[in-house]
């Protein structure tokens, strides 16, 4: 089952067959979803609802 999208590289992110990561965006408390890979190399992101950019 697809739960979402990597914020990062935009690949599905499927329940139970990868890790990730979900956390709240610190600038507007907005759902992030990284997968490991993006994670692990530090892959920059940008929050679509407030624009705050992270590592």
């Amino acid at each position: 089952m697809i739960i979402g999208k990597c914020i990062s590289c935009g690949g599905n992110i499927v329940a139970g067959e990868m890790y990730y990561s979900k956390f709240k965006c610190p600038e507007c408390g907005a759902e992030i979803l990284r997968c490991e890979v993006c994670k692990v190399h530090g892959n920059p992101y940008k929050c679509k609802k407030c624009g705050f950019e992270g590592p």
